[in-house]
């Protein structure tokens, strides 16, 4: 096994053809296609809470949501919306741009959206909260959910809590679900921007070339760190970089750092006429909190849903190199010195001449004898 080593950045990345892949996720698209679904049984709940628009005190939860066989935690960030769980497809990722509320706030709030769960809980520990917020009594996790829930909603879709009366049902928590939410809310509030999402690519996947040559280059773009290369290589085949340097086992330990690029090449000797390398390229990244799904059906309409926790995850991409021989040039036709055969043998007009000219001699012979 080799690891790459961190090369000149310059080199341009063509196309992605080898998207990563999240070991625990199902891909539906290409770029944003992570599927997930919501899982009532991992829900927590807060309390319902009155805002603007709302006679009745609107439902708060963290969210339970599978993606592939990981359970992450979502909120909604599309109140009016209903939640739809039965028969429902389930969610895909798409990128904030992509809100399905018509007119919804998410788009211009979503940075402070995205810092609202950063702070909020569960990213900030309910310890950490309850300092930040200056909540007055011990911090619950229902009231962190609510406060946050509520915070998140603000911003998504332009509401505000009732600070007369905000959980009707909870009255003695009124005071901290307050304080959590103004604290979400206020000035601190700056914004976070969106984290890039996981990313290891390589382009090309393959690739062909002949003995003596150093075929590539391969260039790998990732997010991810501890990236290693694992390949099969034949006695004499080695990884290099650009000069034909092989890339030692010091290499290892080589980080590579967000979204930078690398380049390297298969070295083939001559003495192998023909071959094949395969290689994997494997990695880690974050599946990062801020995520926004939406429904994989248009016409099931349901809450949209951003991720509220996060979760590192193994990325990795596999590629090839072929080479081979080239063909022996074709060996040039021999010079043919014979008249090219027309169908007709050049003895015959001979053999009429001679025909001829022996009759008109045989006639001139008799002719004299019969005068004599």
């Amino acid at each position: 096994m080799s690891r790459v080593k961190k090369l000149r950045a310059g080199a341009a990345l063509v196309g992605v053809t080898a998207m990563a892949l999240l070991s625990s996720v199902a891909p539906a698209a290409a770029t944003d296609g992570v599927t997930g679904k919501l899982d009532e049984s991992k829900n927590q709940n807060g309390y319902g809470i009155i805002i603007s628009g709302f006679e009745k005190p609107m439902p708060t939860k963290l969210f339970g949501f599978t993606v592939g066989d990981s359970t992450l935690n979502t909120y909604c960030v599309d109140v009016h919306t209903p939640v739809v769980t039965k028969d429902h497809p389930g969610y895909v990722e798409t990128g904030w741009d992509k809100h399905p509320q018509e007119g919804s706030s998410f788009n211009k709030n979503s940075a402070f959206i995205n810092w609202v769960l950063h702070k909020g809980f569960p990213a900030t520990d309910l310890e950490k909260l309850e300092k930040a917020s200056g909540a007055k009594d011990k911090l619950t996790k229902e009231e962190a959910i609510t406060g946050t829930q509520a915070a998140l909603w603000t911003y998504s879709d332009d509401v505000k809590i009732n600070r007369e009366n905000p959980v009707p049902d909870n009255k003695d928590s009124a005071a901290d679900v307050l304080a959590v939410y103004d604290y979400l809310t206020g000035k601190d509030n700056v914004g976070i921007g969106a984290a890039p999402k996981p990313v290891l690519t390589l382009d090309p996947a393959k690739l062909t070339g002949k003995p003596d040559s150093l075929i590539g280059p391969f260039v790998v773009t990732t997010s991810a760190s501890d990236v290693s290369i694992a390949a099969k290589l034949p006695d004499g085949v080695i990884l290099s970089d650009k000069d034909g340097k092989e890339l030692k086992k010091a290499d290892v330990a080589t980080k590579i750092q967000q979204l930078d690029k690398y380049e390297f090449y298969v070295k083939v000797p001559a003495n192998i006429a023909t071959g094949k390398v395969e290689f994997s390229i494997a990695g880690q990244s974050e599946f990062s909190l801020g995520r926004l799904f939406v429904t994989q059906d248009a016409k099931k309409k349901t809450q949209s849903m951003i991720l509220a926790t996060s979760k590192t995850v193994k990325l990795d991409a596999n590629g090839v190199a072929e080479w081979a021989s080239a063909p022996a040039a074709p060996q040039p036709k021999k010079a043919n010195n014979e008249l090219a055969n027309t169908g007709a043998s050049i003895l015959t007009p001979i053999l009429i001449g001679v025909v001829l000219v022996g009759a008109g001699v045989g006639a001139l012979v008799f002719q004299r004898r019969r005068r004599a």
